[in-house]
């Protein structure tokens, strides 16, 4: 079963190293908006060969397409990177 955890949360997991963060937006929604420090861009075609389990942590604008994607325990941030960007979480540009 998966979860869904906040971006505070996430983002703590992700500084301990016990989550990866996955990004599902798309290169032009990462490069208009920013992204979390250190995630990892996974296109939706390929999601099938991404990451699963606990410290798989999927992110994407607002949480719908991460919500869909989840399989084998994988995590979703609560609200997506739009909740992310209103809890202050830091954010870096994609160029």
């Amino acid at each position: 079963m998966s979860e869904s955890i906040s971006p505070a949360e996430a983002w703590a997991r992700a500084q301990r190293g016990e989550g990866r963060l996955l990004d599902l937006r798309t290169h032009a929604e990462r490069r208009h908006y920013g992204a979390p420090p250190g995630a990892e861009a996974v296109s939706l075609a390929r999601h099938a060969a991404a990451p699963e389990g606990p410290d798989a942590i999927y992110l994407c604008q607002h949480a719908v397409r991460s919500k869909l994607t989840l399989r084998n325990g994988a995590v979703d941030v609560a609200g997506g990177f739009v909740a992310w960007k209103r809890a202050g979480l830091p954010v870096e540009p994609v160029t």
